[in-house]
């Protein structure tokens, strides 16, 4: 890695500043520096281009981090439904294997691991009201496609803009200590599942 950046800043270092560079020499330079990887870590990011927008939501999600590193998420999620009972405020997107394969070392995927991660974001009101809303976050296969769920408690018309850590290690009932690992499990479990079906 050291030889690596090495290699590049010498490379920097023989342009010339006068302009008399050739495209070959500056395209060397440019080449490194995009194959060059900083701690061994890939770069990616999952997103949609734009802000998506239909009769029920609005919505845009971005998660960029490094594989096996770190992950964090921008989203901008929008319940345009017309009633409480309108699904506006779930987000069912979907993504591709290769999308699905870079945030399953960041998200459960609920059929698995039978767990989500869960958020409190504040709805922002004005200075003196914040009320808070919940995001549940995971991935899913289902059949040949792959998602991205999303649930938020929005009401119609409302929106969070908010940008989260996103982590996550698989829960094993071998990780407790000291108690009933059975019915701790199986009550952690039942909780999330009646958490998800509200």
């Amino acid at each position: 890695m050291e030889t690596e950046l090495k290699e590049i800043l010498e490379l920097i270092a023989g342009l010339k500043d006068n302009g008399s560079n050739t495209a070959a020499q500056v395209r060397e330079v440019l080449t490194k520096m995009t194959n060059y990887k900083a701690g061994g870590t890939n770069a990616f990011e999952v997103a949609t281009e734009n802000v998506v927008t239909n009769d029920i939501q609005s919505y845009h999600y971005s998660f960029k981090g490094g594989d096996n590193q770190c992950c964090n998420a921008y989203l901008m999620l929008k319940n345009n439904s017309g009633s409480e009972t309108a699904a506006g405020g779930r987000f069912q997107l979907e993504i591709s294997e290769e999308q699905y394969s870079l945030l399953r070392s960041f998200m459960p995927d609920l059929d698995e691991d039978k767990i989500a991660l869960f958020y409190s974001v504040p709805l922002y009101a004005n200075i003196n009201q914040s009320p808070y809303r919940t995001i549940t976050l995971y991935i899913q296969k289902e059949g040949p496609y792959f998602l991205l769920v999303i649930h938020t408690n929005l009401a119609p018309g409302e929106m969070i803009s908010t940008s989260i850590a996103v982590s996550f290690k698989k829960f094993t009932v071998e990780n407790i200590t000291g108690i009933n690992k059975d019915k701790v499990y199986i009550k952690a479990m039942d909780t999330i599942k009646t958490h998800l079906t509200r």
